[in-house]
């Protein structure tokens, strides 16, 4: 049965879940929501690749029940259609939780099972997918990082300039109204993030055939243009790319000779990066496509990460601005925001930490605008453990693509300074340099000593993190807190030491969960933050979920208007 979080009234409700794994199971819906993914600590846990960590919800409401995408990367199918945002459903109503089917019961498991008993429904047969999903449209995680590809290293300062660089394409071309604009821009760009490109193409799809149309073309020796000769890609390339959303790392010896008269491999050896432009409708757009005749300077693994990003930046561009030239309309913004979402998701940590003596608990979900929360584990050398935590003000793709930047500065500026301070001084300096003066970030770093029992924290303009002993819950390092880095260039950041004893808890918190509102307009708080963690249960999951649990039934049904972001350390007793 799916975990309690809480029961309101006496409406009832069943969930009937089909899998190859556990064949047919029946969940009772009897919390206020009930959260289904892949994650271990979900209610309803579906332990499929297909399906995002927390991929949807059920909501119980006085007028019944509702289900609810979370950002899943896949989608969330209510009777074949994709759902976008909160969606009342009925008895019989089928849902995909992408590939895995269940069915609605209003009513007891009983009768549900005695329904299904009597004739088994439709949609637990060998069904294919909706029909927009018999070939699955490109997900922008694939997009975003494709297979096999790993974080730049964050030593390497060439990737940490190449990340700045694509960041600031985006803050440039954010509200663009024209193609023709809009592309000349970027592949200018590309040009200066790359200086070893030889030419570099956008290509967009057109027609009712999808024939792809040069709209942006550069070579190295020439200016930027539309009426400049064009050396074709191969077709068999730029159809992979359009096919499978995926991005391509090629040298000439991977080349397909067959094609090679239609191929811009020529007979040079050359190295080539191509990244398909997804827009908010998570089909490709087009292609962006460099090369390079510099056998010193061939592309690696590092700049194929950066071409996706821009390549994300670009589509979502180019269907805005397509959408505001015909017709712009909320669905098509909501989907924007989802890309925007899955671009910071991809960066935030898949597992939680191992250290023995210790338990770590976290959770994440974006509101309908992202807001760029983030949170990291990162090992470091001596053995220690740095936590970090972070909200960084500012909306869309240019907020997503900063806390992807920011995420591998942590680990750069732990891995290259003495102290925490240290650390974040750097990232400091980093953010309140002139190309990164748009945005600013709280941000608050906790290294664990697990050896010492130890713990140093660092804040810099973030909510204080909380330190439960026994019943007593307190405030740390208000008075030691710092500006939010990027505000002052010369800022200094002091750090102090906590020890931790058997069950000690440390809980590190956003806005998100602090300033929740209800129906009346009465915010959540900080005082009945620690009020709450104060009566949980022992343990770091409890502790977590008990907050978690006492913050929706706060809202009550209320949609989320921020991001939400926790991430809880506690010593074992």
């Amino acid at each position: 049965m799916a975990r309690s979080r809480g029961v309101r009234g006496s409406l009832m409700a069943t969930l009937e879940v089909c899998t190859e794994t556990n064949g047919r199971q029946y969940f009772e819906l009897t919390a206020d929501e009930t959260v289904v993914g892949r994650d271990r600590f979900c209610d309803i846990m579906l332990p499929t690749h297909t399906v995002s960590r927390q991929h949807a919800r059920f909501v119980r409401a006085p007028d019944g029940f509702y289900i609810e995408d979370l950002a899943s990367l896949n989608g969330t199918y209510l009777n074949g259609r994709r759902i976008e945002g909160r969606t009342l459903i009925k008895d019989k109503d089928r849902i995909h939780i992408y590939e895995v089917v269940t069915v609605f019961h209003a009513g007891s498991p009983t009768v549900a099972m005695d329904e299904s008993t009597r004739e088994r429904p439709a949609a637990l047969e060998a069904e294919p997918l909706p029909e927009e999903k018999a070939e699955p449209a490109p997900s922008a995680s694939r997009m975003v990082l494709p297979a096999g590809s790993v974080l730049p290293d964050p030593a390497d300062e060439g990737s940490q300039a190449r990340f700045r660089a694509a960041l600031k394409i985006s803050l440039q071309l954010e509200g663009g109204l024209d193609v023709d604009v809009i592309l000349p821009k970027i592949i200018d760009s590309l040009f200066e993030i790359f200086p070893q490109a030889a030419r570099g193409y956008i290509l967009l799809a057109e027609g009712a055939d999808g024939h792809l149309v040069p709209r942006a073309i550069k070579h190295r020796k020439s200016e930027t243009g539309h009426s400049m000769t064009f050396g074709p890609i191969s077709r068999k390339t730029a159809l992979h790319v359009m096919s499978t959303a995926e991005a391509l790392l090629m040298d000439d010896g991977a080349v397909d000779t067959g094609e090679m008269n239609q191929s811009i491999f020529e007979f040079q050896s050359l190295s080539m990066i191509c990244a398909p432009l997804m827009g908010p409708s998570r089909r490709p757009l087009g292609i962006v496509y460099l090369d390079t005749t510099d056998p010193q300077r061939r592309f690696g693994q590092v700049d194929l990460d950066v071409l996706v990003a821009v390549a994300t930046i670009a589509g979502q561009e180019v269907e805005v601005a397509s959408g505001r030239q015909t017709t712009w309309d909320v669905g098509t913004s909501q989907r924007a925001m989802g890309t925007a979402k899955q671009v910071q998701l991809q960066f935030l940590p898949q597992r939680r930490p191992q250290v023995a003596g210790y338990e770590f608990y976290d959770y994440y979900q974006p509101a309908d605008e992202v807001g760029g929360d983030y949170f990291g584990y990162i090992p470091l050398n001596d053995g220690r453990l740095a936590l970090a935590i972070g909200d960084v003000a500012g909306k869309g793709v240019s907020a997503a693509l900063l806390m992807a930047h920011f995420c591998s500065e942590v680990r750069y500026c732990l891995t290259t300074s003495a102290t925490p301070a240290e650390a974040v001084q750097q990232l400091n300096q980093d953010l309140s340099s002139e190309l990164l003066n748009y945005h600013f970030v709280t941000f608050a770093l906790c290294v664990l000593d697990p050896i010492k029992h130890r713990l140093t924290l660092v804040n810099a303009g973030h909510l204080p993190p909380l330190r439960r002993r026994g019943r007593t819950v307190e405030e740390l390092g208000s008075i030691q807190s710092g500006l939010p880095l990027g505000c002052d260039l010369k800022r200094a950041y002091e750090q102090f030491e906590i020890s931790l004893d058997p069950g000690d808890a440390i809980v590190l918190y956003t806005d998100g969960i602090s300033e929740a509102m209800n129906a009346q307009g009465d915010v959540y708080g900080s005082k009945r933050i620690r009020e709450v963690i104060a009566r949980a249960p022992q343990g770091v999951e409890p502790v977590g979920q008990a907050l978690l649990d006492d913050v929706r039934r706060f809202v009550r049904g209320r949609m989320q208007s921020d991001d939400i972001c926790l991430v809880c350390i506690a010593r074992e007793s």
